[in-house]
């Protein structure tokens, strides 16, 4: 014999379900528009190439020290190897800032293809 648990709410009031999720959904697109205001910073090679990036995932600014500059004329690979791993930084940065932001949403929860 199964019995069944009394509940003093009535079980999946999908009004209420609705009602959350559209408040949920109002935060995370207030949260999406901020992230386009905050930004990242990644600095490789003693400063010789910074790259910044806004919480969208967007690069904002690219800086090259004078000193990275003229090193480039002699070895061209080292300057690309410096921008790259500068940019991949910034974007790391920026995914781990855009992902707590929606966690204070979403309680923790990873929800595909939110960011």
């Amino acid at each position: 014999m199964v019995r069944k648990l009394k509940s003093s709410k009535p079980a999946g009031n999908q009004a209420d379900i609705v009602k959350q999720a559209q408040v949920m959904q109002q935060q995370m697109l207030q949260i999406q528009e901020e992230l386009k205001t905050k930004e990242v910073e990644s600095s490789v090679g003693g400063g010789a190439v910074s790259v910044k990036a806004n919480g969208q995932k967007e690069i904002i600014e690219i800086k090259l020290s004078d000193e990275v500059i003229k090193d480039a004329a002699n070895d061209k690979q080292m300057l690309e190897d410096l921008i790259l791993t500068a940019i991949k930084d910034a974007m790391a940065k920026a995914e781990e800032l855009a992902e707590s932001e929606m966690s204070k949403v979403t309680g923790g929860i990873n929800i595909p293809g939110l960011f």
